[in-house]
């Protein structure tokens, strides 16, 4: 008889690591931003998760204009979606409502799955699993 093993969902990381995390999307929202979608660099995850990140690196304030002023929300999702080869939503403070509002237990949010990532499987810049380069590919 086959026995099912169940596994818990692990909360082994601090305040530290998620700080930690947070600047290494800052980071590489910063350097994908100043990208060109020529480049070809596409993102394979989902985009609500995409929009989440985004709404981090807003919420931080430390991707600015070139007049200074932080950037904002819609500016940061515009360019990053245009980079990354991802259709953007027409209202992406909505699909942040959403997130957060979230009822599906199998749903943790994106930085918990990255501190898992980072802390468990040991991969320093879990955001890079989700970009890759090259022509998109057809489904059909």
């Amino acid at each position: 008889m086959k026995k099912n093993i169940v596994l818990r969902a692990s909360e082994e990381w601090t305040k530290d690591d998620e700080q930690k995390l947070k600047s290494i999307i800052i980071d590489n929202f910063r350097e994908l931003l100043n990208r060109s979608e020529e480049e070809e660099l596409y993102w394979t995850g989902t985009q609500r998760d995409l929009i989440e990140l985004a709404h981090i690196v807003w919420e931080s304030g430390q991707i600015l204009e070139m007049n200074g002023n932080p950037m904002c929300f819609k500016s940061i999702v515009h360019h990053i979606c245009r980079v990354l080869h991802v259709n953007e939503p027409c209202n992406p403070s909505c699909v942040v409502s959403e997130v957060r509002s979230r009822k599906n237990v199998k749903s943790s949010p994106l930085t918990h799955r990255y501190c898992n990532l980072i802390t468990q499987a040991e991969i320093s810049d879990p955001m890079r699993l989700e970009i890759r380069r090259g022509r998109r590919r057809r489904l059909w």
